[in-house]
């Protein structure tokens, strides 16, 4: 699926905060479980859902880790984040810890915005999305467009579906 439409059934994630970055687990859990259950977020494409478990993903899950660059850069090889990006990579999703706290220069809203968008962007590739392209001038970037990158001339967006029915 390069992009077309989320891979459908119940995706089971887990959801670890590398000890290094001194962020409350829990709080980012909690999160990341609100940004996946958000009528704006995969689910409202009415083909998929989430499930958090704190045990071992089964096979066709994946992880969500925030992680410190240098371990970003370690988990995401041979992808090169360069100690600034995220990824996903086979069954994780790596949050890079510096994004969660900073964002990127170009994004202007909020840092809350931010931190849904990473989480949006990275598990729409976990479930099959590839990249997307800024559709105009002026209009909501799509949440697979690598807004880490730029906004180009698109306005800054955290959702898969920014206007749910």
């Amino acid at each position: 699926m390069s992009g077309h439409g989320p891979g459908p059934g119940v995706h089971t994630y887990s959801v670890e905060v590398e000890a290094a970055t001194g962020f409350d687990a829990d709080e980012i859990a909690d999160f990341i479980d609100g940004v996946l259950a958000d009528p704006r977020s995969w689910r409202a494409s009415g083909t998929v859902s989430f499930g958090r478990t704190d045990s071992e993903v089964p096979p066709g899950g994946f992880r969500i880790i925030v992680a410190s660059p240098s371990t970003v850069d370690r988990l995401c090889a041979p992808l090169r984040t360069n100690g600034y990006f995220s990824c996903r990579n086979g069954d994780r999703v790596v949050l890079n810890a510096e994004r969660w706290t900073n964002a990127v220069e170009n994004w202007d809203t909020s840092l809350v915005a931010y931190r849904q968008y990473l989480v949006n962007h990275e598990v729409g590739h976990a479930i099959g999305m590839g990249h997307q392209d800024c559709p105009g001038i002026g209009q909501l970037a799509p949440v697979m467009m690598q807004q880490s990158k730029t906004i180009g001339e698109c306005a800054p967006n955290s959702w898969p579906f920014p206007n749910p029915a």
